[in-house]
């Protein structure tokens, strides 16, 4: 599994190159020994990869920041620039799962196809759809039925669909990827050639994965009157992971070459010079977590009750100068000290040393070099469920759904069965039960529990959106950031956060009738369809 990554550049030299229109003039004198088609089973490996590195882990570096999971150090540089919301069309998630990224899983879907191996074209489907919902939940319109399809002349001109259209796209082609798991006949199975790396060839925990990310898109409607539709969400969850041990994560590696390492650890811009936190050559993209990840993890929902999750110290180090779970407010940087209390006050101004803070890299779950990036986990499968029975009046079924979500995230992350108890009877002594009697109570736990349990991942930033960043949902301590891009954003509007992000400045170069108004106050503020009622 080291040789994986390496495998990367030449997936995507080889999808450019059919994506060019270039075949006739490899059709002469082919050498045997260097075929220019490469089976699916071969493929698989190469879709998994990029649509992690190339693609989540593009869309998710920056967004990390807008969803105040990581803080920087310093108050003006590049680092700062996602944290302060100062996003340009230089942002490249588009380029990399465009280019890098989904060719890759278009290919495995036609390789899948003429080889009589419909579980490659089912797991095409999957990680392209889950490539496709990453891209519209950042930008709204995309580009679908004009994309690289590995048959035909590339359209240059691309028209974009609509968020609505792509909703539907995604939902059709999830629903083929199920029939695809469900074909009885298949010549090869998945892990033929070792590249299955999420479920080594077991089929029916990828038909799960499909049927999660189902769950997940038909949630995003929320906002949409009747296309929120519980009972389909329902069942959505119900095929979907049914036990731990099915989340489909990136499995990162240790000894390998330095792409082998998960990116939070070292690769993605955390990389330091020397070891003095307080050394202005010390100044990795995200330098501490934030303080109010540190409140998530210390305080119950609703009531702001001060109590400890057993997570915090699988997650998180604590300062070196007291021992003490400490973070700074989001753009503020370490000048300014701690970041705002669970209760909404000041946190305290005095701790500007870089020895008051744990650091983000390598600092536990997430963060180390072999950490799993899931895509879609079970516990979020579970959440997701407890918002969906919640919004459908089944309290109790959202109540065991809830536990269950929780829980199965505090074993993933190694909590014992004696601190998950204790922590579970803390919070039913809180009021959970009562909370759970009004959506908004209701919500505000299973929001802030998947805050918890989607760390880092880019889907955050969905929900803080379709919950409008409501300090009843999250809390008091979630405020704008200090020293916002002020260009685009009023300093005097408490209630304006950022909805989108800019096209990459390449599509706007090349097809700007379909861009429309790219302008990062248009692009940033306005939100997108199923963030409106």
């Amino acid at each position: 599994m080291k040789t994986i990554h390496n495998k990367i550049a030449g997936l995507a030299v080889a999808a450019l190159i059919s994506a060019a229109g270039c075949k006739n003039y490899l059709d002469v004198n082919q050498d045997p020994n260097n075929p220019t088609k490469i089976a699916a089973a071969n493929r698989l490996v190469g879709a998994i990869t990029t649509t992690n590195g190339a693609a989540m882990w593009r869309g998710a570096r920056e967004v990390a920041g807008v969803t105040q999971y990581g803080t920087t150090k310093l108050l003006t540089g590049t680092n700062r620039n996602a944290e302060q919301w100062r996003f340009t069309s230089g942002y490249f998630f588009w380029q990399n799962a465009y280019v890098f990224t989904m060719p890759n899983c278009v290919d495995l879907i036609n390789l899948g196809q003429e080889e009589g191996s419909p579980y490659f074209t089912g797991a095409g489907k999957t990680l392209l759809a889950l490539n496709f919902g990453m891209l519209t939940d950042q930008y709204g319109a995309i580009v679908v039925d004009d994309f690289y399809n590995g048959t035909s002349q590339l359209n240059l001109l691309p028209k974009m669909q609509t968020q609505q259209e792509v909703y539907q796209r995604i939902d059709k082609m999830l629903d083929e990827a199920i029939a695809a798991f469900d074909n009885p006949t298949n010549n090869t199975g998945l892990n033929a050639a070792n590249g299955d790396i999420l479920y080594r060839g077991d089929v029916q925990k990828w038909k799960r994965f499909a049927w999660a990310l189902k769950a997940r898109y038909l949630n995003h409607l929320s906002k949409k009157g009747s296309l929120y539709n519980p009972a389909k969400i329902i069942e959505a969850c119900t095929n979907a992971f049914n036990a731990d041990g099915m989340d489909a994560e990136f499995p990162y590696l240790a000894g390998g070459i330095q792409t082998d390492e998960n990116p939070w650890f070292s690769w993605g811009g955390f990389v330091t010079t020397g070891t003095d936190p307080n050394a202005a050559t010390y100044d990795p993209r995200y330098f501490a977590w934030s303080q109010f990840f540190v409140n998530m993890l210390s305080s119950f929902p609703v009531t702001n009750t001060t109590f400890r999750d057993p997570r915090i110290s699988r997650i998180m180090q604590p300062a070196a100068s007291d021992g003490q779970y400490r973070g700074l407010r989001s753009g503020a940087g370490l000048a300014a000290g701690q970041g705002l209390l669970a209760n909404g006050q000041p946190g305290d101004a005095t701790k500007t040393n870089g020895n008051d803070y744990g650091r983000f890299s390598n600092s536990g779950f997430y963060t180390s070099r072999t950490s799993p990036f899931p895509f879609i986990t079970y516990s979020e499968v579970k959440l997701i469920e407890a918002e969906a029975r919640l919004r459908s009046g089944d309290v109790p079924g959202a109540l065991l759904a809830y536990e269950e979500g929780v829980k199965s995230n505090m074993r993933k992350l190694g909590v014992t069965a004696a601190e998950i108890n204790t922590y579970w009877t803390a919070q039913l002594a809180d009021g959970l039960a009562a909370h759970f009697a009004s959506l908004t109570g209701g919500l505000s736990h299973i929001m802030r529990q998947k805050y918890i349990s989607l760390c880092l991942n880019p889907e955050t930033w969905v929900d803080m959106r379709r919950s409008d960043f409501s300090q009843t949902i999250y809390g008091p301590s979630l405020v704008r950031p200090v020293n916002i891009n002020n260009v685009v954003f009023d300093q005097n509007n408490a209630n304006q956060w950022i909805r989108g992000m800019v096209y990459e400045s390449n599509e706007q170069t090349r097809n700007p009738e379909a861009v429309g108004d790219n302008s990062e106050r248009t692009r940033l503020l306005t939100p997108l369809w199923w963030d409106r009622e």
